[in-house]
């Protein structure tokens, strides 16, 4: 289903049709973005990611059990089956798309909020592609730690190798990285390296939070900071310096205001407030120190975020939006409008101007659930967006002004 967004002043209007809401984008020319909707699927998974999957130059798309191709991603393809578990989630933490036996054609690699298997669903090359049947799975992992809130693939040393790492709600999992490695009969694996025994939270992000030029990790409870001699060479020092409830995926590592130390964005995944944390200089003792900002406390579980420019400007956007059922309609907020926006961040004044993007009542349009991708998907020179979540999946496509 195909909706195309009319420019307005400033209001949202909703249309009943049928019994099926819609949604009339408010967008402005002088001050946002137009946006055209496209619905993919209507399920509970709540990945996505972006990529040539067919080999054929066009970017597609991949959410959940489906893959769809583009340019213009008007038909579904299964790829796999997802077990639904408690009262309304698919076993999917996250979709990347990632060619894992090095043959040339992107598979997709996926973890499990409450089991401990790492799957690679093997692409099956352009004549699979056009067979109805899923792709061959594999276990690329059984990582053995479970309650896993996001997955993210990460290069975390800058050798131009992404790593696997999985975010946990469960403050005492481990924090680990995953390298890509071969197993004993040559099979695509994972090698583990530990970075804390113990000591993991909801929400992550990665950034030179200390300056010294190496990637440290961020999460809910603090951060961890890469050690001299490389991510890979012992465990990692722990710095319990602030705490981030509920903290989105990704949180940013940015300087923002130009003093030289990284700030960071964040938002409350399971309740109201989007937020950015200014870096002070450290105390003493070298203790990094922290204020925090309120970005916008008028919309709940903002659980993804992304950081693109998608108004051409040379400056990347903040975009994020409402996680549709987070915790089973249990959160703050849960029964709002489901809503996608952006901010419009001035570095000279420090304040980020809200853009909507859209807006439906709640269960109906898009949402976010896990990730946020951003690509220009038709080659228009403006980039789109891709979200998939429990109000279904959806393309917003970035019409410019």
């Amino acid at each position: 289903m195909k909706q195309h967004l009319t420019p307005l002043a400033t209001t949202l209007t909703f249309l009943v049709a049928a019994g099926v809401v819609g949604w009339v984008l408010a967008a402005e020319k002088k001050t946002g973005l137009t946006f055209r909707v496209q619905a993919l699927h209507q399920d509970n998974n709540e990945g996505c990611d972006v990529g040539d999957i067919d080999n054929d130059g066009h970017l597609d798309v991949v959410a959940g059990e489906n893959w769809y191709p583009g340019p213009k991603l008007e038909e579904k393809r299964r790829l796999r089956k997802l077990l639904p578990f408690g009262k309304d989630y698919l076993q999917n933490n996250g979709d990347h798309l990632y060619d894992v036996n090095g043959d040339g054609w992107l598979d997709v690699v996926a973890g499990e909020f409450t089991t401990t298997r790492v799957h690679w669903f093997q692409n099956p090359g352009l004549a699979g592609l056009a067979d109805p049947g899923l792709w061959e799975i594999h276990v690329l992992k059984d990582t053995e730690t479970n309650q896993n809130e996001m997955t993210f693939l990460h290069d975390i040393d800058g050798d131009g190798q992404v790593e696997y790492f999985e975010n946990s709600w469960n403050d005492k999992n481990p924090m680990l990285v995953w390298r890509f490695a071969t197993g004993d009969e040559g099979e695509p694996s994972l090698t583990k390296h530990v970075i804390s025994a113990e000591g993991n939270g909801h929400g992550m992000g990665f950034g030179d939070v200390n300056g010294d030029g190496r990637q440290d990790i961020v999460f809910k409870n603090g951060w961890y900071e890469c050690p001299e001699s490389g991510p890979f060479s012992g465990t990692w020092p722990y710095h319990p310096d602030f705490t981030l409830p509920h903290a989105s995926c990704p949180i940013f590592v940015l300087d923002l205001n130009a003093d030289g130390r990284k700030d960071l964005i964040w938002a409350d995944g399971h309740n109201y407030g989007l937020y950015w944390e200014e870096q002070r200089p450290p105390s003493a003792n070298g203790e990094t120190q922290w204020r925090q900002h309120l970005i916008d406390k008028r919309f709940a579980q903002g659980h993804a975020l992304a950081w693109e420019d998608i108004d051409n400007d040379g400056a990347p956007e903040l975009i994020t939006g409402k996680r549709y059922y987070a915790h089973s309609g249990r959160d703050p907020g849960a029964e709002d409008p489901v809503v996608i926006h952006y901010y419009d961040f001035n570095p000279k004044t420090l304040a980020f101007a809200k853009r909507p993007i859209s807006s439906g009542a709640p269960g109906k349009g898009p949402g976010t659930g896990l990730q946020i991708r951003v690509r220009d998907l038709d080659a228009n020179g403006w980039r789109d967006i891709v979200v998939s979540g429990k109000s279904g999946t959806h393309v917003l496509w970035n019409e410019g002004f």
